[in-house]
Order: C-alpha cells, then sequence, then structure tokens
C-alpha cells in the first residue's frame, strides 16, 4: 500500500498528527467563534433594549392630552422607528377608553405571535420576526412598543456564516499544511523504516549492517542512534553464535572421527591382534571423556548467557585464602600469596569469585613449568580490590591478548593440542566477570609468563 493511500486512510502517524491538530484547531475556531457570536449578539441585543427604552422615553414625551403625535415621535426620537411598533391606551374621565396605534401597527399587531422561551420580553411575529416588547404606564397611559431584533438577527447570522466559512478554509487548509508537515517531519522515522525493511528482506546479510541516522530531528537521531548499537550487538552476537558453532563443530569432529576411527581398527584386526584393543579402548575413553568435559562446558557456557548471580559484601582476603588453599595441592607448581592484612570488602558472588580463581590458577598450570612458581596478589588498586594470578609460562603473544577470553581460541594451536583443556575456560571467565560486574585483563609478566589483572566493584551496579 503506497504512503499517501496509508495517509489518507489514517494509518500513517503524519495522519493522525494532521487529523488531531485540525480537529483541535476547529474546536479551537467554534468555541472562540461561538463565543464571539455569543458576545456580540447579546451586546447588540442589550443595545435594542436599550434603544427601546429611549424609544419609550421619546413616545411619552409625544402625547399631548392623552393623544400621541407620531410625527413629533419620528422627530423627537434619537433613534429611528421605521422598525418599531407602538400601541398607546389611554382612559380617562372625559374622553373615556381610547388605543392609539403607530403606523402599520394594526396589521403587525394582528400578525401571530410566539414567546421565546425564557425570554417573556422577546416576541417572534410570523412575517415580521424577533422583536423586543416594552410596556410603560405614565398618568393612566399605558405604551407598548416592539421594537425590531432583526437587524440583530442578521449580524449574529453574518457572523455565524462568516464563522463557518472560516471553520470550512481553515479545517481543508490545515489538514493539507499539517499533512505536509506532518510528513515531513515524519519523513526521517519513514526513511528509517525502509531501511530496516531492505536489511530485514535482503538476501544476502554480512551482519555488518546499519540504518542511516539522520541529523535531525534530535528525537529521531537518538532513536537511530540506539537502534544501531542494538543492531550492532544483534549482529556482533549472531556472529559469535555462527563462530561457536564452527568452532564446536569443528571440536568435536576430531574426536569423534578419532573414536570411528580406532572402532573400525578394533573391527578390522581386533581378532588377529587382540593387544591393539586396550590401547583403543583407552584412547576412546579418553577422548569420549575430553567430549563430556567439552559438552559440560558448553552446557555451561549456555546457561550462563540467561542468568543473572546475586551479589553481597564478601571479605576478599578470607575469601581468596580459602580458595588458593583448597585448591593448592591440585597443582604441581607452588603458589605464593600475598594479601593484606586486614580485611578487604568487595560486591561479589562469592561462588563466581572461586570459579574465576579457580580457573585463572588451572590455566597457569597448564602453560607453565612445574617448577615455576604461581603467584596470587590481593590488593587495591585505584580505588578498587584487584585480584591478580601470575606465572611465569609460556605467555601470550600481543596480537593474540584481545582473543584469549574468545570460545575455543588457544594461543599456538599446534603446541596447545599437546595441553589439556577444551578451549572455554577463559570464555567461562569472562562471562562470570560479566556476571559480577567486574573487569579482566591480561598483561605480560617480567621477564616471562603472564598476568591476569581481576578488578571488583565496591558497590551494586545502578539498578541492583
Amino acid at each position: 500500500m503506497t504512503p499517501m493511500l496509508n495517509f489518507i486512510k489514517g494509518r500513517s502517524n503524519a495522519a493522525e498528527i494532521a487529523r488531531t491538530f485540525t480537529v483541535m484547531m476547529l474546536i479551537i475556531i467554534f468555541i472562540t467563534g461561538l463565543s464571539v457570536s455569543t458576545v456580540v449578539g447579546w451586546r447588540l441585543t442589550h443595545n435594542r433594549m436599550d434603544d427601546a427604552a429611549t424609544l419609550m422615553k421619546s413616545l411619552q414625551r409625544s402625547v399631548t392630552d392623552d393623544d400621541p403625535d407620531w410625527n413629533q415621535w419620528n422627530l423627537n426620537s434619537p433613534i429611528n422607528t421605521k422598525d418599531t411598533y407602538v400601541k398607546v391606551d389611554t382612559a380617562t374621565r372625559k374622553r373615556g377608553h381610547h388605543t392609539y396605534y403607530s403606523p402599520r401597527a394594526k396589521k403587525f399587531l394582528k400578525a401571530r405571535e410566539l414567546t421565546v422561551p425564557g425570554f417573556p420580553a422577546i416576541r417572534y411575529r410570523r412575517g415580521y420576526g424577533l422583536f423586543y416588547r416594552l410596556g410603560a404606564e405614565k398618568k393612566r397611559v399605558y405604551y407598548e412598543t416592539w421594537t425590531s431584533l432583526n437587524t440583530v438577527i442578521h449580524i449574529f447570522k453574518l457572523i455565524l456564516g462568516d464563522m463557518l466559512l472560516v471553520l470550512m478554509i481553515c479545517g481543508v487548509l490545515g489538514y493539507f499544511v499539517m499533512g505536509w508537515l506532518a510528513k515531513r517531519l515524519n519523513r526521517p522515522l519513514a526513511d528509517l523504516t525502509r531501511a530496516a525493511s531492505r536489511i530485514n528482506h535482503a538476501e544476502n546479510v554480512s551482519y555488518h549492517e546499519a540504518l542511516p541516522v539522520p541529523d535531525h530531528p534530535a528525537e529521531v537521531h537518538h532513536l537511530g542512534l540506539e537502534i544501531n548499537e542494538l543492531l550492532q550487538s544483534l549482529n556482533e552476537q549472531v556472529l559469535r553464535d555462527h563462530q561457536f558453532v564452527s568452532d564446536a563443530s569443528h571440536e568435536l569432529r576430531t574426536p569423534l572421527t578419532a573414536i570411528r576411527g580406532h572402532i573400525s581398527l578394533i573391527k578390522r584386526r581386533g581378532e588377529q591382534h587382540p593387544e591393539i584393543i586396550p590401547r583403543s579402548l583407552n584412547f576412546i575413553d579418553h577422548e569420549s571423556h575430553r567430549m563430556e568435559t567439552l559438552v559440560e562446558s558448553l552446557l555451561r557456557l549456555s546457561r550462563m548467557d540467561h542468568v543473572d548471580v546475586a551479589g553481597g559484601y564478601y571479605d576478599l582476603t578470607k575469601l581468596v585464602e580459602e580458595t588458593v588453599t583448597n585448591y593448592r595441592e591440585n597443582l604441581p607448581q607452588p603458589i605464593r600469596l600475598h594479601v593484606p592484612p586486614s580485611a578487604l570488602t568487595a560486591y561479589v558472588n562469592a561462588d563466581s569469585l572461586q570459579q574465576i580463581l579457580v580457573a585463572l590458577l588451572s590455566n597457569a598450570s597448564k602453560y607453565s613449568p612445574t617448577n615455576a612458581p604461581i603467584t596470587v596478589t590481593l590488593t587495591t588498586l585505584n580505588g578498587q580490590p584487584t585480584v591478580t594470578v601470575a606465572d611465569r609460562g609460556m605467555g601470550i603473544p600481543d596480537d593474540n591478548k584481545p582473543h584469549v577470553f574468545e570460545r575455543f581460541y588457544r594461543v599456538d594451536q599446534a603446541r596447545s593440542q599437546e595441553i589439556p583443556g577444551t578451549g572455554l575456560g577463559l570464555a567461562i571467565v569472562a562471562r562470570l566477570v560479566d556476571l559480577n560486574h567486574a573487569t579482566i585483563s591480561v598483561h605480560d609478566n617480567q621477564p616471562r609468563g603472564t598476568i591476569f589483572t581481576l578488578q571488583l566493584a565496591t558497590t551494586p551496579p545502578v539498578g541492583a
């Protein structure tokens, strides 16, 4: 469906803005016009009532010997008497009862009269329109005047007509102007939508795509930046998952191929050469155990992608000492421990910290000679509790340091085949570090070896 059709049917944001603004504008114009019409109508009506009172006084002055002089009344009245009708009733002892009518008043009074509800002084005469009736009595003479309100009604109709015309013009013009302005303001958002649609329906996705970020308006600019950050994060996750699947397939394929080879060897030569069976079974047992360890590590990493750990305040001095003491006997290398004499507190998950320390010690032991000591140091660096694990092993080249925490990454692949492990230990460490809102880095240990530096938090993260 085209954007214009969407706009006409009111499905777009621009159409919604234009419709809402037009309705609001029409309501404001209507209320303003109604208020102006009411005030003007009331003022005009009130002025006609004042004119009727003035005409009544002029009429009373024109009565001579109980006989009204209509010519004198017309001449002396400060207000035009053309649209005013008069009836005068006199009752005297000398002349008796007499009724006088102004010109055309008799015909006027014969017309059917209706009273406007709520306004008894305002009368409607069929064929003549609305009139204001005013009565007064002076010296046994009763005066009645009917002052036309048709001029007021005419002006009121003109105001209402102009208001309706303005409403229609402003409604149509305002709708299209606001529609154009809304579409112009909405264009950057529409461009983002089209770009996202192209990426979503692209046949070949490189996972490096990004949306074009407009410079204005500021809201759409920030939205584009946030979407690109989210898209980059998702792309990186997809690439990591692809790499993970590729690496996991490779790591599992190698032992499976070897196991199937030994099984085939036993089938072909087991009966003639039974001496190869124990050696093949030992190899199958070793490789299957390595696969079991690899699968358990993969499941552990997978579970850690969707969990949070509960932290608390712990004495690091005591926690590090207990971990090193309990694990010391499992390593061939001597461990040197340096901790402060007083308690050093950090906000961590105790189990996670112990797993991190054990994994770092195990990694240092794998890549270090048996007579090279491993040093564990607890100190404070830049106000943060810091744990370092230093070894005197083979070291890590500078170009390999950024990748040591990636899954299945192993330094010196040829030599690493001789060292037991799955290549997931440091990846698990990196995930545990993230869950504890800590940081870990790797540096060279002079003159030889590697130092892993773990910096812990002293307070809970914001929102925790």
